[in-house]
């Protein structure tokens, strides 16, 4: 099953979709760089990303204990929240497309105990022109 959003506003274009883990890629597309992400005791692991403006990447969540939820929050409303199955139950695929460069800031959206309001990350979207002159200067 696939859900897919677009959201615009002044973050520019967010595009998430919901894929269990699994499904095959339709139409034979290449393969986006995957980036596993384990929720367990009030920590995401690892608990900060790197992409660059316009990178597709799917982010791969999977709990190692309880249920937990993973919610992206934005400027202007923009909220991306699902749930995360607790350990054992499989793991949830969120494509993921950032084209405007800035920090957003991720938390677990399910009260998962005493620890639960420091379970928090965040992705860094670099802009692909600057992070390529960054790179000819080296």
């Amino acid at each position: 099953m696939v859900v897919l959003m677009r959201v615009a506003g002044t973050l520019g274009t967010l595009a998430i979709g919901l894929v269990m883990f699994g499904s095959a890629a339709p139409g034979g597309q290449a393969e986006r760089r995957a980036i596993k992400i384990s929720a367990e005791r009030f920590a995401f692991s690892p608990s900060r990303i790197e992409l660059t403006t316009g990178e597709e990447v799917d982010v791969r969540l999977r709990s190692d204990d309880t249920s937990h939820g993973f919610r992206i929050v934005g400027a202007d409303g923009v909220t991306v929240n699902i749930a995360i199955p607790k350990r054992g139950k499989g793991e949830i695929s969120v494509p993921l497309r950032i084209d405007k460069p800035g920090t957003y800031r991720f938390e677990c959206s399910r009260m998962c105990g005493a620890g639960h309001d420091f379970m928090r990350g965040e992705i860094v979207v670099k802009d692909r022109t600057a992070d390529a002159v960054d790179k000819e200067r080296r």
